[in-house]
C-alpha cells in the first residue's frame, strides 16, 4: 500500500508543477510601461526598446539550449516531469520488490525521480552542444559566400541575403529570419545577428556582430573583418577536431586497460581463494 501512496504523491506533485510551466504569466500594463519608459525618453530609443523588450527572452543556460534545438519549454517541463515520475515509480516498484520496508522505497523513489529530473538537463546539453557545433561549421561557409559576394562588387545586405538564401537548413533558416527580422524594424542586420547570438548563446556569431559594427559602414573594412573573423572559425575548427581526435584515441585505450585487469582478476582469483581457503 506504501508504494501506491508514494507514487500517487509524486504523480500529484508532478502534475501541478507542468500546470505550473505550462501556464502562460501575465505581465501587468504598468510594468511593462515602466520598463520601456526607464530604457529612455528619445523616440529612436523607445522604438529600439519596444523592439527589444518583444524579442527578448531569458538569458538563462536552459532556455538558450531549448531555442537552439527547437523545442519549446512546455515540452521539456513534460518530458522532465515524466521522466521524472516513470523512474521514480520504476525505482519505487523494485524497492517494493527487494524489500517492503518503506524507507526502502521512499528512498530509491526519490532517486530515481532526482535522477529522472535531471536527466532530460543532461541530454538536452548534450543536443544543444551538437547543434551550437554545427552552427559555427555553417556560419563559416557563410562567412566565405559573403566575402565571395563582396569581392564581386554586390553590397553588403545583398550579398548577406544572397549568402543566407544560398544555403539549407536550420542554421539558414535563422540567419535568413535574422535577416528578415531587421528588415521589418529597419535595423542593421548585424544587430540582428547580435540578438540571434544572445538567443542562441552562440559566442562566435556575437563576435562577429560587434567587430563589424566596430568596422563601420565601409565595405572594405567590413570584408576585411568578415574574412578575418572567417579563418578564426576555420582555424577553431581545425583545433577542436584535432582535440576531438585525440580524445577518440584515448578513448580507445579503456578497453584495452580493461581487458588488462579483468584478465588479471581471473589470473589471480583461484590463488587468492585458496589462500582464503588456508
Amino acid at each position: 500500500m506504501m508504494p501506491l501512496v508514494v507514487i500517487g504523491m509524486l504523480f500529484g506533485g508532478g502534475l501541478f508543477v507542468v500546470y505550473r510551466a505550462v501556464r502562460p504569466r501575465h505581465v501587468a500594463l504598468a510594468t511593462v510601461v515602466r520598463r520601456i519608459e526607464a530604457s529612455g525618453s528619445h523616440d529612436g530609443q523607445l522604438s529600439d526598446s519596444v523592439r527589444s523588450w518583444l524579442v527578448a527572452r531569458s538569458s538563462t543556460r536552459t532556455e538558450c539550449d531549448l531555442a537552439v534545438v527547437g523545442r519549446e519549454p512546455a515540452r521539456h517541463a513534460a518530458e522532465k516531469i515524466s521522466t521524472t515520475l516513470g523512474l521514480a515509480a520504476v525505482a519505487a516498484c523494485m524497492g517494493w520488490m527487494m524489500s517492503p520496508a518503506p524507507s526502502t522505497v521512499l528512498g530509491l523513489g526519490v532517486v530515481g525521480g532526482a535522477i529522472g529530473f535531471v536527466l532530460p538537463d543532461l541530454l538536452l546539453r548534450s543536443h544543444a552542444t551538437r547543434r551550437r557545433r554545427a552552427f559555427r561549421h555553417a556560419l563559416s561557409s557563410f562567412l566565405d559566400l559573403v566575402n565571395v559576394m563582396l569581392a564581386g562588387g554586390a553590397g553588403v545586405e545583398t550579398s548577406l541575403e544572397a549568402a543566407a538564401s544560398a544555403g539549407d537548413g536550420w542554421v539558414f533558416d535563422h540567419i535568413n529570419e535574422a535577416l528578415l527580422r531587421s528588415r521589418a524594424t529597419r535595423r542593421s542586420p548585424w544587430a540582428a545577428f547580435g540578438e540571434l547570438a544572445e538567443r542562441l548563446d552562440i559566442a562566435e556569431l556575437a563576435e562577429l556582430s560587434s567587430s563589424v559594427q566596430l568596422a563601420g559602414e565601409q565595405g572594405a573594412r567590413i570584408r576585411s573583418s568578415l574574412s578575418a573573423k572567417a579563418q578564426a572559425l576555420r582555424a577553431r575548427q581545425l583545433a577542436q577536431i584535432e582535440a576531438d581526435a585525440q580524445a577518440a584515441s584515448e578513448r580507445m585505450g579503456v578497453p584495452m586497460v580493461l581487458m588488462f585487469v579483468g584478465f588479471l582478476l581471473l589470473l589471480g582469483y583461484p590463488a587468492l581463494h585458496s589462500i582464503a581457503g588456508i
